[in-house]
């Protein structure tokens, strides 16, 4: 699987569902989630640190921080579901 972020609850799940042996991320600077807890289930994970990355993140939470706390917010509430 490939993601522009650290995964998040569910994507990690959703991982260990179906199997997926690789998970390979741009960034981890801007969000980190269930890495550790993929890592312990045998899975691969690749960060690959990729600063345009980072930077575009970075800019687009800083511009658009209510944006970003709502989808934020909506992965805690789907996540705990």
């Amino acid at each position: 699987m490939y993601t522009t972020l650290s995964p998040c609850d569910m994507c990690t799940g959703a991982c260990i569902l179906y199997k997926v042996t690789r998970v390979v991320m741009g960034e981890n600077a801007n969000f980190v989630g269930g890495e550790k807890y993929l890592k312990e289930r045998g899975i691969e994970v690749v960060n690959l640190e990729d600063e345009e990355m980072k930077g575009i993140m970075g800019k687009f939470i800083k511009e658009h921080p209510d944006i970003w706390v709502s989808i934020l917010f909506a992965s805690l509430i789907f996540d705990n579901c």
